[in-house]
């Protein structure tokens, strides 16, 4: 309480001090004239007129975002641009941001774009900015407009320009800061009480073995005792887990001006947020500061540092491994109830924890503790020189540190704990990557009478060095805290005979020098030519030939409303036919990957003696000297148009691009020695169509509305996979890792990436389909009905209301020959439309992204459905509905007709007993539609606050996530928990989305 207090003092006496501060400034001098922000966009190392774009551009501006609260600016741009996926991979707090360009071009490497603040690349630079410092965000989507960026640029460029002070223009402070809280927005349904003894009932009487039923009569009662569970205190551990109020403190304070000669600006960021979950949560404080001056009319200068700041906190409830790792499993399946059984919820029981996989999840959510640190840190240097009236010189440099830590501590009740002597297991990584980057570019700009010729040369270079280390520390003593386990190491001590895991330590080199060049023509200002081309060269691939990537590009406008046909229409005032072709690279693999090294450790030596002397290995990764780029080519149509006196306008996109060279971590015979060997194998291909549409629906004096729509459609197929699959099938199966050993994604020529891979469910199997052996009392399928005993149910018989699955191929047998393709990830379209209104001083925006088609694999709804190894698990609630055995006094029934009406009101098939398998009950439509975001917002009228120097004065309240329409069963339609391009779409054990509810104070002296 004490933290919300202070902060809210804070957010208060900075809107009362900030008057104080604001009329001590120096009185407004006269506004300079300059071209509108919307009339210029980012392309490829210099600015051009929108109206002269011939490349497929993306941009939203800082005026669009800067209503919008959020503490995540890719949130804030989520649904705004065309072709551009923006998603969360889950709800917790800091969450990694998916961001994909036109579906991605990549298979196994990532799809991320590159990111280019203020001239300087960074890597997922979103995360450490704040929407309210963005002017602008230019995407570039084909290639003709990425080639220019030749390395990683085939995945798109996202180009951030952030604010800077006005030359001439009067200081100013701005506040802006709100207050929220945050709560779980969806949970699973389970089984009551009730419905779950009833289950466990059935479990441990079904096959008559007298220890079971004993131990059941131990734990819950006879069955003329269970109805006291119907009045027992039904517990929801999700609720317990995540449903505490989750409060978020943002607060944002910026200062600008400027003289004649120079314009500052500093931004300062701070961020405290709780999770919903427990001991979940994210604090971050960030600074900028940017500084321009001009030192000549010839020369000027530009000086930015920015430092950011972040921790997270919390295990979370998953990673991307195994079902081991499965955090979110404890709130499902462990008992819904306190008491009424012999398990003591509020204690550690080992023996329940063993015979059940299960801990009570308050425990061990209080007994794993994990900080995830980042430290971001970008200068960066400008320089102009303009030597003649035509010739301009720029020079930027860059420096971006990213020091990131884990402390991750695992107390006694935990899995890993268990599995070593039941003591405190540490993990400890840290990991630090510096990039300097300098880039140097000569641009010629000249008007001869109808002809624009504007030249541009440049050279850069980028060179990236980092280190990284990671261990394990084991056998703490169960009495240390977590913070003592992190700052005294020494306290672990290994039992006798036993050694500590050996230290892992990484180290990342990577060198890049680029030469290019681009002529961008236009004549009468109607036709416009952009020719370029870059030359890369990188340290990742081996000397020679293969270590250089040439990307060319070339792009054609035509305007064609300045032609006399339509040069004085009113109806017809902006059209412009856009065609683009280009090609761009890929580089993201490891460094010296050509080369063979050997690791040397002791867990790989050997005994001498009576000790152990460290050997060596070249792990599992073989060497490929002739390993190169990856290249993407790109072909792009457009049309952008305004009608009606700019009322109306859009832009509409077409386009294929075609990548080959892929760099695939192929699996090789083992025969080799090795496991994997990176190649360039295979070939995918993206087309789609995208189209973005805005109109000023009204616009009075008192009253405006305008809305922003895009709809996009892209269709990813694979063409080749080279030498990475058999010949005769052009396909490979590859493993999501929720379940091991489990290879439920097809890799395959003329598909999609991402295509699950799995059984059809047929149902269960009814009565109807045994013979039943009155004296024995044993139901056996009849001829010509497939079994699904080895697939479904441990290879034990099938009896009636088990899983059935589809006999495909119709050999009578079910096994993998009966798997088949699933669907995918890719949604048929997506997009998203923003309404806004202003009505006098109030004013309201509504964002909106939606998903048409997708296809998402809820692996939990598989795991909670299966009853597999373990009794004394809770299940999903649709499991009430499964097959019964046993009717409403307890009593087994076996009689075919008896049977078969009892269960005729009945649609679930009985849990299967086998491993964990992908069948289509899993694959659902993901379509959904999403408001993120509502606010509302009041500006008090100007002339009442000009007597204590305020200029600006706004109160607004928010909503984000307000509702979701899908048909999803799970969390959230939008979870991709796998982080692999090769399986997108999983939901396994993601941290439930929240709601978040905020009311703040905008504020500008």
């Amino acid at each position: 309480m004490d933290k919300r207090v202070q902060s809210i003092k804070w957010l208060y006496l900075t809107v009362f001090l900030l008057p104080v501060l604001a009329m001590a400034q120096e009185k407004e001098t006269k506004k300079d004239k300059e071209t509108k922000l919307d009339d210029v966009v980012l392309v490829g190392y210099t600015k051009v007129s929108k109206k002269d774009v011939t490349n497929a551009v993306s941009s939203v501006k800082g005026e669009a975002l800067k209503d919008m609260p959020s503490t995540n600016a890719a949130e804030a741009i989520q649904g705004r641009l065309a072709g551009v996926q923006v998603s969360l991979s889950e709800g917790s707090p800091g969450a990694d941001v998916d961001i994909v360009i036109r579906g991605g071009n990549s298979i196994t490497q990532s799809n991320a774009p590159l990111y280019i603040v203020d001239g300087v690349q960074m890597d997922n630079a979103l995360t450490i900015l704040s929407p309210k410092e963005i002017e602008s965000i230019e995407v570039l989507k084909d290639a003709s407009s990425t080639s220019i960026f030749g390395s990683r640029g085939a995945n798109g460029v996202v180009l951030i320009t952030t604010k800077g002070g006005r030359k001439k223009g009067k200081t100013t402070i701005n506040y802006n800061g709100f207050v929220g809280v945050r709560s779980i927005q969806n949970k699973l349904n389970v089984l009551d009480p009730y419905e779950y003894v009833l289950y466990q009932y059935e479990q441990y009487y079904k096959n008559g073995d007298l220890k079971d039923i004993e131990t059941f009569n131990t734990r819950y009662g006879t069955f003329d005792q269970l109805d006291k569970y119907k009045s027992v205190k039904n517990v929801n551990w999700q609720d317990k887990l995540f449903g505490r109020e989750a409060f978020n403190f943002t607060h944002n304070v910026s200062l600008s001006g400027g003289n004649e000669n120079s314009a500052f600006s500093l931004t300062l960021n701070n961020v405290e947020e709780d999770g919903i979950m427990i001991g979940s949560g994210f604090k971050r404080n960030m600074a900028n500061f940017r500084y321009d001056y001009d030192i000549s009319k010839k020369l000027s200068i530009g000086l930015n540092a920015r430092y950011s700041r972040q921790m997270i906190y919390g295990a979370g409830t998953s990673a991307s491994g195994s079902q081991t790792t499965n955090r979110l499993r404890n709130a499902i399946r462990y008992q819904p109830f306190e008491g009424g059984s012999t398990v003591d919820v509020d204690e550690f029981d080992p023996l329940f924890a063993d015979q059940t996989n299960l801990v009570n999840p308050i425990l061990l959510a209080n007994d794993e503790v994990k900080e995830s640190g980042r430290n971001d840190l970008l200068l960066n240097a400008t320089l102009d020189y303009k030597i003649s009236k035509d010739f301009t010189f720029r020079s930027v440099i860059g420096y971006v540190q990213r020091d990131q830590i884990v402390n991750q501590f695992s107390g006694p009740v935990t899995n890993l704990a268990r599995q070593n002597n039941d003591q405190p297991v540490v993990f400890l990584s840290n990991a630090q990557t510096r990039r300097i980057t300098n880039t140097n570019t000569l641009n010629y700009r000249r008007t001869f009478g109808n002809h624009k010729l504007d030249l541009l040369a440049g050279q850069e270079t980028v060179r990236t060095d980092g280190e990284s280390t990671s261990i394990n520390i084991k056998w703490f003593p169960k009495s240390s805290s977590a913070q003592e386990a992190f700052a005294n190491s020494q306290l672990a001590s290994p039992p006798s005979g036993m050694v500590q895991d050996a230290p892992k330590t990484a180290r990342e080199v990577d060198r890049l020098a680029s030469f290019f060049g681009r002529v961008n023509y236009i004549y009468n200002n109607k036709y416009i030519a952009t020719v370029s081309m870059r030359a890369d060269g990188s340290s990742v691939f081996k000397p020679g030939p293969n270590q250089w990537g040439y990307f060319p590009a070339a792009s054609l406008a035509w305007k064609i409303k300045e032609e006399n046909f339509l040069k004085q229409s009113n109806f017809v005032n902006e059209l412009k036919l856009r065609l683009g072709y280009g090609k761009s690279g890929n580089n993201r693999i490891g460094a010296f990957l050509y080369d063979t090294f050997f690791t040397s450790s002791s867990d790989y030596g050997y005994a001498f003696g009576t000790s152990v002397t460290p050997g060596a290995t070249t792990g599992n990764i073989m060497a490929n000297p002739n390993v190169k780029w990856e290249t993407a080519t790109s072909y792009n149509a457009g049309i952008d148009f305004g009608l009606f006196k700019g009322k109306l306008y859009g832009t509409l996109d077409v386009y294929k691009t075609h990548t080959k060279d892929l760099l695939l971590l192929a699996k090789i015979p083992q025969t080799s020695g090795y496991e994997f060997q990176y190649q360039n194998s295979g070939s995918s291909e993206n087309k789609g169509i995208e189209l973005s549409m805005g109109s000023t629906i009204i616009s009075k004096e008192n009253f405006s509305w305008k809305i922003d729509a895009n709809i996009s459609s892209n269709r990813n197929t694979i063409k080749s996979l080279g030498n990475n699959a058999s010949a005769s099938s052009n396909s490979y199966y590859y493993p999501s890792g929720w379940q091991n050993n489990l290879f439920d994604f097809l890799v395959q020529v003329g598909k999609p990436v991402g295509t699950y891979w799995g059984y059809v469910t047929a149902g269960r199997y009814e009565v109807s389909d045994f013979n039943y052996d009155a004296a024995t009392q044993i139901y056996t399928l009849k001829n010509g009905i497939a079994s699904s005993a080895a697939v479904a149910n441990g290879a034990k018989a099938i009896q009636p209301g088990d899983l059935k699955l589809q006999d495909l191929n119709g050999d009578g047998v079910i096994d993998s020959k009966d798997m088949t393709d699933l669907g995918s990830a890719q949604p048929k379209f997506y997009g998203g439309f923003t309404q806004t209104f202003r009505y006098k001083n109030w004013d309201m925006s509504l964002l909106f992204n939606f998903s048409i088609g997708n296809k998402v694999y809820n692996a939990n709804k598989v795991e909670y459905t299966t009853q597999y190894l373990y009794k004394d698990n809770n299940m999903l609630a649709e499991v009430a509905d499964r097959w019964r055995w046993f009717d409403n006094a307890g009593n087994k029934v076996t009689d075919p007709t008896a049977l078969a009406a009892l269960n005729a009101n009945t649609t679930m098939w009985t849990p299967p007993a086998g491993a964990y398998f992908l069948h289509s009950y899993a694959i659902e439509d993901g379509s959904f539609l999403r408001l993120n975001n509502l606010t509302i917002g009041y500006s008090l009228p100007k002339g009442s606050l000009e007597a204590i120097g305020v200029k600006n004065l706004r109160l607004y309240a928010t909503v984000n996530n307000l509702f979701t329409i899908t048909g999803y069963s799970g969390f959230d339609p939008e979870a991709n928990t796998r982080r692999n391009p090769l399986t997108p779409g999983v939901d396994y054990s993601a941290y439930p989305r929240s709601r978040f509810i905020l009311s703040g104070v905008d504020i500008t002296f």
